[in-house]
């Protein structure tokens, strides 16, 4: 039990920040998507209506505070939507996959953070809140 920790410190600090977002966002985000179905909209419907809402404060909040962007907004949005766009596709993907074997609620909940890896992983590779000469975390 004493190893987490230490395999936390390892972590980069970004990826433990965007954590704390995720969470705090997609909660929120969670229980809409269950009263949206509960009411009668499609999942995947509902799912994308989620993501979008979500993608302007998690663009705020992941760019200020998880990778304590200095760069403008012009370099890092595009990084942002492209990494945010891929994401799309795999919560599109993930949701349609999983609703055919899980209940909706069930299947969101896998979505949500399956799709938080692949964005994490896309924000990473195009350098999202870096400015050129910055190459550490």
């Amino acid at each position: 039990m004493a190893e987490a920790p230490r395999l936390l410190r390892l972590l980069p600090p970004s990826l433990m920040r965007y954590g704390v977002v995720g969470l705090a966002t997609n909660g929120g985000l969670y229980l809409l998507f269950v009263l949206l179905v509960w009411l009668g909209l499609s999942a995947v419907a509902t799912a994308a209506l989620c993501y979008g809402l979500g993608l302007a404060l998690s663009y705020l909040l992941n760019r200020r505070w998880s990778f304590q962007s200095t760069a403008s907004h012009r370099r890092d949005l595009p990084r942002f939507l492209l990494s945010y766009g891929v994401g799309f596709i795999a919560t599109m993907i993930f949701i349609a996959l999983l609703t055919r074997v899980l209940r909706p609620e069930i299947a969101q909940f896998l979505n949500i953070g399956l799709t938080a890896m692949v964005i994490y992983l896309c924000l990473r590779l195009t350098r999202f809140g870096h400015t050129e000469s910055t190459h550490a975390d």
